[in-house]
């Protein structure tokens, strides 16, 4: 049996939800203690998010390397190629 679950949640639910996660902690509810099954399920979403930001940075810079050689490499092939028959 599978230990992981995906879900689709709303950015604007998660965000109230961990703002009032915040707010209990200060006014010192024991609801929102670091033991408590709400605090460690919006920390457990908050790092999964950080994942997903983290992977989709990466993803863009694989793709700005490969970018100029995508382009370059043609160019200086069919410059050679041409070269002759604009001289």
């Amino acid at each position: 049996m599978s230990k992981t679950i995906n879900v689709t949640i709303k950015k604007k639910t998660i965000q109230s939800a961990w703002n009032e996660l915040k707010l209990l902690n200060v006014i010192g509810a024991a609801y929102a203690g670091k033991r408590s099954p709400m605090s460690q399920l919006l920390h457990e979403i908050k790092r999964e998010v950080m994942k997903q930001k983290k992977q989709d940075k990466q993803l863009w810079r694989e793709l700005l390397d490969f970018w100029p050689l995508s382009i370059v490499v043609p160019l200086m092939l069919l410059s050679i190629i041409l070269a002759p028959l604009f001289q």
